[in-house]
């Protein structure tokens, strides 16, 4: 009995090891899953070169955190698209006060990391082949794909008005 126990439990462990090796390793990440998904395109001829890899996923992390600051400031903003700034009440007016004091100090530590990342870009295009270097590049292109969801998602906000 305590034999036919053993291997069940050995079997079952051997499947859960074999179905999460499987399983999609891509992660999604908060942006993703608020905004949409984007993938993270890395050429092969990358692959051996893991500080290359780790700096295109860590500017991505940091263009991502970008994104869901903005995303969460125009939530946090929704209904002050169709107020007159002029005419606010006390209230709206603490409210906006608060979110961009918020915002504005949360985004000096995510521009400041961006623009470390970005000064490294080019210490590392030097070797790098083109297409490599389009790669590195990409992730810029990406971080333009997240303004555009959040342009999409709040579009109330940037509509042009006609006078």
């Amino acid at each position: 009995m305590k034999k036919r126990l053993f291997i069940f439990n050995l079997s079952v462990l051997a499947f859960l090891l074999f179905t999460s090796s499987c399983a999609d390793k891509s992660q999604k990440t908060a942006a993703d899953s608020k905004l949409g998904t984007i993938e993270v395109e890395i050429p092969q001829s990358l692959k051996g070169k893991p500080e290359v890899v780790e700096y295109i996923h860590d500017m991505n992390r940091i263009a991502d955190d970008y994104a869901i600051l903005i995303d969460q400031v125009l939530t946090d903003l929704s209904g002050f698209e169709k107020k007159d700034m002029e005419n606010l009440s006390m209230m709206d007016k603490i409210k906006l006060m608060k979110v961009s004091s918020e915002v504005g100090f949360k985004s000096m530590d995510i521009m400041s990391k961006w623009g470390d990342y970005h000064n490294k870009m080019s210490f590392f295009k030097e070797d790098l082949t083109d297409d490599e270097t389009l790669a590195l590049e990409g992730v810029l292109k990406r971080f333009e794909e997240r303004m555009k969801q959040i342009e999409k998602k709040h579009a109330k906000f940037f509509k042009d008005e006609e006078n």
